[in-house]
């Protein structure tokens, strides 16, 4: 093994990493922002029944209003996503996934999942064992003293 680093350049190191990591393997859809894609992910997730406004949009990812109303404009603006007037209220304006947003999530999805097949092919077994051992860990030491079962392999 090398010579030993400190933690706080181990820390670089992984935010570096972290960071490259989707980039390199994931990376977002021709034409779409990171951001873009994770608010497309999220509409996708939800009922096509579910009303979804851009508040709610913009308290889970913790972007301002205004990023989400630019992030919206694009989506809707590749006809991924569509605004609506509630029917109730006419001040309030929902937010729903289009078909063709849900097959550019699905076709984003897919490509993320080959990529990261291929990253954890390269590692061999042992390693990548390693790595979701490690990462499991992270997670417990950051938000939670328990393992969630979705993380269970």
């Amino acid at each position: 093994m090398g010579a030993k680093t400190s933690s706080e350049e181990t820390a670089r190191k992984l935010l570096v990493y972290s960071r490259a990591l989707p980039k390199g393997l994931i990376g977002s859809r021709k034409g779409a922002a990171e951001s873009e894609s994770a608010v497309l992910f999220y509409l996708c997730n939800k009922d096509e029944k579910d009303e979804v406004i851009p508040s709610e949009i913009a308290a889970e990812f913790g972007y301002p209003r205004a990023r989400v109303t630019r992030i919206l404009d694009a989506l809707e603006s590749r006809g991924e996503v569509k605004r609506v007037h509630d029917k109730q209220d006419r001040r309030r304006v929902l937010v729903y996934a289009t078909e063709k947003g849900r097959a550019a999530s699905r076709e984003s999805d897919a490509k993320a999942t080959e990529g990261l097949v291929k990253f954890i092919d390269s590692l061999g077994e042992e390693d990548a064992d390693e790595l979701v051992r490690i990462l499991r860990k992270g997670y417990q030491n950051t938000f939670t003293s328990h393992s969630p079962s979705d993380l269970d392999v």
